[in-house]
């Protein structure tokens, strides 16, 4: 008996394989041409992105990109008037809750998007709410936006609902790959301009080791003693720039933390948190700031994972990174304190251990975009030196005739002398 029911289920496992062979063979070309349709373009997509172009070359360069044309009246001149690329060729991609969404966008020369097609995305909810991204509306609100907007999902982009992740992968692989066309193909764009003097200013930065930013004071240490086990290490620096994120704990790691955030998180700066030692003890409202005399304690929805530590700076140094956003009130360009709450119950902070931090003079340009050439700071140099311009030119007018005066009574009181 247990031989013929073993050779029963072995008909029946052969007979499954067999079925899941047959599907395979039928279902996998499409699935294979669905995924592969960003290497296979066809001309109405491309005219779907980039409505104004009559042509378009073949896929070139680096990064891979499609050139749209306009042809003058005559037809016998053709003018370049945008780019058309897909999310897959300008890796790496941003994920949504199942894998990457590829995209189709175009855009101008000014940096606008002209167009954008989903090319392919498998997200689990399709299966019960079929092609929600598309049949939604929600890639109709990125025609027109510059890509000097934030892309923000619930700031200047309306997201899908019950797709959080699927709304913020679409904005963020939008944003991210035209931002980089821009850089690549278009260097006169005010955008272009200030990305480079952003990364100009970050070049020391990148030069340094962990070390150097705890010798520098960008990043702060804190040890909190633990009652059973060892002590929780804590490590702070500022990252509410997303130049400043990327640079800590990678691109991906800073993606994910900013996208979980958006949805909790309306204001308030965002501080890398690095956790070592007894990081398993760590209690979200234990963590505070301390400035001017004033406690800002932490509230739960303001701390969010921000990886294992194995990208960017923080790699080998923490055993995980988490993101905590900074109560509004809080002034970042001034010097506080990060304290740790070691009373006997937690949130009351009757007892507590802190460290002192101050942003350094670079780090807050960076975040302002006070830095060197930068037109933001030089168009507000200027407008404020044009606006109490007639104010100072009248100050020069009174001093000149107060002089004129002065002398004319010195030299009235020698001839009364002579």
């Amino acid at each position: 008996m247990f031989r013929i029911l073993l050779v029963a289920r072995g008909e029946t496992l052969a007979f499954a394989q067999a079925m899941v062979c047959a599907a395979l063979l039928v279902f996998a070309p499409s699935f294979v041409s669905a995924q592969s349709e960003w290497q296979n373009l066809q001309q109405n997509w491309l005219e779907e992105v980039m409505p104004k172009a009559d042509s378009f070359s073949d896929k070139a360069g680096v990064p891979p990109l499609i050139s749209a044309y306009r042809s003058n009246e005559q037809g016998n001149e053709r003018e370049l008037i945008g780019y058309v690329f897909t999310t897959p060729d300008l890796p790496p991609e941003e994920v949504g809750f199942s894998g990457p969404i590829q995209l189709l966008i175009g855009m101008d020369l000014q940096g606008t998007i002209t167009g954008l097609k989903v090319l392919y995305y498998r997200e689990s909810y399709r299966t019960i709410r079929g092609d929600f991204v598309v049949n939604s509306g929600f890639v109709d609100q990125f025609p027109g936006k510059s890509i000097e907007d934030e892309f923000r999902i619930g700031r200047d982009i309306d997201g899908m609902s019950r797709a959080t992740i699927s709304s913020w992968a679409v904005a963020r692989g939008l944003h991210r790959a035209a931002r980089r066309v821009a850089q690549a193909r278009l260097p006169e764009l005010t955008f272009v301009v200030e990305a480079s003097q952003e990364s100009t200013s970050l070049q020391a930065l990148r030069a340094q080791s962990w070390q150097d930013y705890i010798d520098s004071g960008f990043v702060a240490e804190l040890t909190a003693p633990m009652k059973t086990g060892p002590d929780l290490k804590l490590a702070v620096a500022y990252m509410g720039h997303y130049r400043l994120g990327e640079l800590l704990v990678g691109a991906a790691d800073y993606s994910n933390a900013d996208r979980v955030a958006s949805s909790l998180v309306d204001d308030g700066h965002m501080l890398l948190i690095g956790l070592d030692g007894n990081a398993a003890r760590l209690q979200q409202n234990r963590l505070g700031i301390l400035q001017n005399g004033t406690l800002y304690p932490n509230r739960q929805d303001r701390v969010v994972f921000a990886g294992a530590a194995r990208e960017g700076k923080i790699a080998g140094q923490a055993q995980h990174a988490v993101a905590m956003f900074t109560d509004p009130a809080v002034d970042i360009s001034s010097q506080f304190q990060f304290v740790y709450d070691t009373g006997e119950r937690s949130g009351e902070f009757t007892e507590y251990v802190g460290v002192d931090y101050q942003l350094t003079e670079d780090v807050l340009g960076l975040i302002n975009g006070y830095y060197p050439g930068n037109s933001t700071f030089n168009s507000t140099f200027n407008s404020t030196i044009n606006s109490s311009w007639p104010s100072t030119l009248l100050l020069l007018v009174l001093v000149f005739l107060a002089a004129v005066l002065f002398k004319m009574k010195k030299e009235k009181q020698a001839r009364r002398k002579g």
